[in-house]
């Protein structure tokens, strides 16, 4: 099993046709996240999600892929406009080609990252 770590967790590259394919595939569920992250930073007072006004844009620039048992991990970083990126998480299994959403990359500081962010492996 991987970890932060120990992984194989490929180099970032620019955003092909695959990453930005496999990203379409689950942006609803990423967008619902992010709603949600919205929600809960709302009701706890964190405003972390302040930084993220709008969304206006969804848009893959970069993303490393690791292969595992049953399929490939992809790790993306998403510019959503105004400068404001996360970091996604998604797999697709061998057995039927199909892309679901993993997480997006938190912490009790952090859930929207800037440009110069490096895209790192994450297991949340």
């Amino acid at each position: 099993m991987s970890s932060d770590t120990q992984n194989n967790m490929s180099i970032p590259r620019e955003a092909d046709e695959e990453c930005i394919s496999s990203f379409r595939d689950v942006k609803e569920e990423i967008l619902n996240e992010i709603k949600r992250i919205n929600k809960d930073d709302f009701i706890h007072g964190l405003h972390e999600m302040d930084k993220l006004k709008h969304i206006t844009e969804f848009t893959p620039v970069l993303y490393a892929t690791e292969r595992v048992a049953y399929g490939l991990n992809y790790f993306a970083k998403i510019h959503l406009g105004d400068e404001k990126y996360i970091h996604a998480r998604a797999f697709r299994g061998d057995d039927d080609n199909k892309v679901t959403f993993h997480s997006l990359l938190t912490t009790p500081e952090c859930a929207v990252w800037e440009k110069d962010t490096p895209l790192t492996y994450f297991t949340d």
